[in-house]
């Protein structure tokens, strides 16, 4: 059977169910979960449910009472994810909550993020600012800090954190002001490991380099270790 469009603009509330192509606009409301082909948000949207389709777009004050999943997702606004987000491509921009974890092959942040559970993806690349409550798990990581940021656990193959405030341009500067950016972290664990403005407990890797800003309470190493003269580290220790 074929599936039929849905559109939706203005002051509408309707149910969901399985469409083609759904576009939606206004200060609307869908009562249940919606399935679709393609889903672009617009405005002040609740879906009181999950979400799933191929590709996802969502901009304004979005909230997702639900998860939401699909191969594309891309993100802006203030939004709020109530369950989770899966996806091959996940890029999310602005002031952007999920309760739940997040799992992509292509991760991009830029704003401020808050993630209830922990992250799993390939490449993760932010610019901003970002909470985790739990573990971050990633082959290769790359995280411009603009603000305050706290993580559970960093995980991953090839790690780096930079402060990025000085990198940043229009409403990233607006978002953070004058703060610099720094990440506090409890166990920082991989292969290659560099590091900017960072306070942790416990980093651990093959080749870590602990540029200025760091505080370090213990790092453990295997082949190489280098401390800038503006890091602190408590205890250095070969593997």
């Amino acid at each position: 059977m074929e599936l039929r469009d849905l559109k939706i603009s203005g002051s509408s509330v309707v149910t969901g169910g399985e469409y083609r192509d759904v576009k939606v606009s206004g200060a609307s409301k869908i009562t249940s979960d919606i399935t679709c082909e393609t889903m672009r948000i617009s405005g002040a949207i609740t879906v009181e449910g999950h979400v799933d389709a191929k590709s996802c777009k969502v901009s304004g004050a979005c909230k997702v009472k639900g998860s939401v999943r699909a191969a594309d997702i891309k993100i802006s606004g203030g939004s709020s994810i109530q369950g989770s987000l899966e996806g091959e491509r996940i890029s999310l921009a602005g002031g952007i909550k999920v309760h739940g974890g997040i799992k992509s092959a292509l991760l991009k942040l830029s704003g401020e993020i808050s993630v209830g559970e922990d992250m799993e993806c390939e490449e993760f690349y932010l610019h901003g600012a970002i909470t985790a409550k739990g573990a971050v798990n990633c082959e290769k990581c790359e995280l411009k800090v603009a603000g305050r940021s706290e993580i559970g656990e960093l995980l991953g193959a090839e790690i780096e954190v930079k402060e990025g405030y000085k990198n940043s341009t229009g409403f990233l500067k607006n978002l953070f002001g004058g703060s610099r950016g720094s990440l506090k972290v409890s166990l920082i664990e991989g292969d290659d490991i560099y590091l900017e403005n960072t306070t942790c407990e416990m980093v651990r890797g093959d080749r870590v380099v602990l540029g200025p800003g760091c505080k370090i309470e213990k790092v453990e190493y295997r082949e190489k270790l280098e401390v800038h003269e503006e890091a602190k580290v408590g205890e250095k220790v070969a593997l």
